[in-house]
């Protein structure tokens, strides 16, 4: 017959290799997850004025992780895209170049879209720059924000303003292992105050 103790320490040896499979997969679980390199891009007006070269190295594999789970090789906590923009010299000082990121999808769905920050140059949703030459480098930055659920913040003694989900674990499964997929749009305005001095 087994003792007491036999069966408290199967108990607890249960309990640890619990735990650290737990832990190995809350940690894993974000891999592969990517960016797509393709990004589709949009141009207002007449293309001849403004010209656009994605930059980006394609070769490069990395797998976007939410803050604090970036612990395998390729894990990156954000990804930054790259393109070259010219304009007409002789636009240079007439316009302003907006950029935007619309249509942000997660595996071709926007489910989840709330959680992919995009800024572009330091800015969210949309940048205004007054184009300074006719070639610009503009970056474009990505964060994957972790899901997190009411129960989850409880259980972590989170802040309820963090709560983003109803249902973090099925947010995870929605999200792991796909692609992150947006459209940037560029359009050449004129400046606003050539438009009121007219």
């Amino acid at each position: 017959m087994l003792g007491q103790k036999t069966i408290q320490l199967a108990s607890l040896s249960f309990l640890l290799i619990g735990f650290i499979f737990t832990s190995s997969s809350a940690f894993a679980y974000w891999n592969d997850v990517t960016v797509a390199k393709d990004v589709e891009i949009v141009t207002i007006g007449e293309p001849i004025e403004l010209i656009i070269t994605d930059i980006n190295d394609s070769n490069v594999e990395a797998h976007l992780v939410p803050e604090g789970y970036a612990i395998s090789v390729g894990d990156v906590e954000q990804m930054e895209l790259q393109y070259e923009i010219r304009v007409s010299r002789e636009l240079l000082n007439s316009v302003d170049l907006y950029i935007t990121a619309s249509n942000i999808l997660i595996n071709d769905l926007d489910t989840y879209s709330h959680l992919i920050e995009i800024k572009i140059m330091g800015f969210d949703d949309q940048a205004v720059l007054d184009l300074y030459n006719d070639t610009i480098t503009i970056t474009v930055q990505i964060k994957l924000i972790e899901p997190i659920d009411e129960q989850e913040a409880i259980d972590k003694g989170l802040d309820s303003s963090l709560v983003n989900v109803e249902d973090s674990k099925l947010a995870f499964e929605q999200i792991k292992g796909q692609t992150i997929s947006f459209v940037l749009g560029f359009e050449l305005k004129v400046k606003p105050e050539l438009v009121n001095n007219n």
